[in-house]
C-alpha cells in the first residue's frame, strides 16, 4: 500500500510540473489587452423628439362649438385665409340677438333722455328769465315776498330735474358705449366660428370631425410646410448644463434607415416644464429646437432620435472604460503590462462616456493595459497578452 500511495504522489507531482512548464514556455496566462492610443472623445445628451414644420401654425378652437363642416383633408394646398371648417354656436347667436335687442332699448331711452333733458333746459331758461324780471318787480314793490320765492322753488326744481336727466343720460351712454363693445366681441366671436388658415401651406392634420363638440382650446387643425423642417426634442433640465445653441446633433429614425442626418441646436427654450414619464415618474423638461441641414424622407410628426454633441476633443489619450477600475479610495486604476507581468497602476482620467475614458496621467501612448479591469489578477502575474478580439 505504501508502494503504491508513493507512486501515485510522484505521478501528482510530474503532472504539476509539467504544467507549470507550459506555462512557463506559454509566457504565463492568456490575457486580453488593449494599448492606450490617441483618439477622439465626445460626449452626447441623447433623447426621442419629434419632427415638425419650421412655420407650423396650429388653429385651436377659441370657443365651445360643434363642428359642422369640414372642408378640406391633411395634405390639401391652402392660402391665407382660407376656411378650413366651419363651427355652430347657437347659444353664441343668441346672446348676439339679446345684445342687439338691449342695444335697440338702450338707443331708445337715450334718445328719450336727451329730449327730456333739452325740454327741461327750455323750461330752465325761461324760469331763469322769469325769475330775473320778478326780482326788478320785487325791488319796485309790484311783487309780494311769497311770489318771488315760489319763482324761485321753480328754477331751482328745474336744476334738480335737469341734473338728474344729465346723470340718466349719462348712464346711458356708458351702457350703450358697453353693450356696442359686446356686440362687437360677440360679433368677433361669430366670425371666428369660420375657421381660417393663418398661414399658406399644407394641412398637416386634421383631429376633429364633423359633428364634434369643440372647447376652447382644443386643436383643429395643424398646417405648415412640408419643405421645411425641424426637430424638437424635450430634455432633462439636468441634462442641459453642457447645451448650448449651435450643437452638432445626429438625427436617426427606422424610417431613414442607415442614413444619419445632421443638423444645429438652434433654440433652447427659457424655461422648464413638468411632465410625467410613461413609468409615472414627474420630470422637468425643456424644450430644444433642433434646425435640419436637410430633411431627407422625414415628415411632420415623425419620431426620431436625437444625439447632441456637447463636447469634441481630439487626440486625447483614450482607454476602454471597462479597462479602468474605481479603487476603494477613490482613485482609478489599470493594470498595465510591463515585460510580460501585471503592474497596478494609479492614473488620472479626464472626461469619460460610455465607451472611452479620458488618461490625462499614468499611462504613456501605445502601453498596454487589461481590457477588462474587474478581472482578478494579481500585481506582478506573467501573463501572455492577447490583442482584444483576436
Amino acid at each position: 500500500m505504501k508502494k503504491k500511495a508513493l507512486v501515485v504522489g510522484v505521478v501528482v507531482l510530474a503532472v504539476l510540473a509539467a504544467a507549470a512548464a507550459l506555462v512557463l514556455a506559454g509566457g504565463g496566462q492568456q490575457v486580453e489587452v488593449v494599448k492606450a492610443t490617441r483618439g477622439v472623445l465626445t460626449l452626447t445628451v441623447e433623447e426621442t423628439g419629434y419632427v415638425r414644420a419650421v412655420d407650423e401654425s396650429r388653429v385651436q378652437a377659441s370657443q365651445a362649438a360643434r363642428v359642422i363642416e369640414v372642408l378640406v383633408e391633411p395634405g390639401d394646398t391652402v392660402e391665407p385665409g382660407e376656411t378650413l371648417m366651419r363651427l355652430a354656436s347657437p347659444e353664441l347667436l343668441a346672446a348676439v340677438e339679446e345684445t342687439r335687442s338691449q342695444l335697440l332699448r338702450c338707443e331708445a331711452e337715450l334718445q328719450d333722455a336727451e329730449l327730456n333733458a333739452e325740454q327741461l333746459r327750455a323750461e330752465l331758461e325761461q324760469a331763469e328769465e322769469d325769475l330775473a324780471r320778478k326780482k326788478s318787480l320785487l325791488d319796485s314793490g309790484a311783487l309780494t315776498r311769497v311770489e318771488y320765492e315760489q319763482a324761485e322753488l321753480e328754477v331751482t326744481r328745474l336744476r334738480n330735474s335737469l341734473l338728474r336727466q344729465e346723470a340718466a343720460r349719462e348712464g346711458l351712454n356708458n351702457e350703450l358705449a358697453g353693450l356696442r363693445k359686446m356686440l362687437a366681441s360677440q360679433e368677433e366671436r361669430v366670425r371666428e366660428l369660420q375657421v381660417v388658415s393663418p398661414i399658406g401651406g399644407t394641412v398637416l392634420d386634421l383631429p376633429v370631425k364633423t359633428g364634434q363638440v369643440v372647447s376652447p382650446g382644443t386643436l383643429l387643425a395643424q398646417v405648415g410646410s412640408e419643405n421645411r423642417l425641424e426637430v424638437e426634442v424635450e430634455l432633462l433640465s439636468d441634462d442641459l448644463r453642457m447645451v448650448k445653441e449651435g450643437q452638432t446633433a445626429r438625427i436617426t429614425a427606422p424610417v431613414l434607415g442607415e442614413r444619419t442626418l445632421t443638423g444645429k441646436v438652434s433654440k433652447i427654450h427659457p424655461r422648464a416644464y413638468e411632465r410625467t414619464s410613461a413609468l409615472g415618474v414627474v420630470q422637468r423638461r425643456v424644450p430644444v429646437t433642433i434646425a435640419l441641414d436637410e430633411s431627407g424622407n422625414l415628415k411632420p410628426g415623425y419620431e426620431v432620435r436625437v444625439s447632441i454633441e456637447t463636447l469634441r476633443k481630439e487626440g486625447v489619450l483614450l482607454l476602454p472604460r471597462e479597462s479602468v477600475r474605481l479603487a476603494a479610495d477613490g482613485s482609478y486604476r489599470v493594470l498595465a503590462l510591463v515585460n510580460g507581468r501585471l503592474e497596478e497602476r494609479v492614473i488620472q482620467v479626464g472626461e469619460k462616456n460610455q465607451q472611452v475614458v479620458e488618461v490625462i496621467k499614468g499611462i504613456k501612448p501605445g502601453e498596454s493595459v487589461v481590457r477588462d479591469g474587474s478581472q482578478e489578477l494579481k500585481e506582478g502575474t506573467r501573463v501572455k497578452p492577447v490583442p482584444a478580439g483576436s
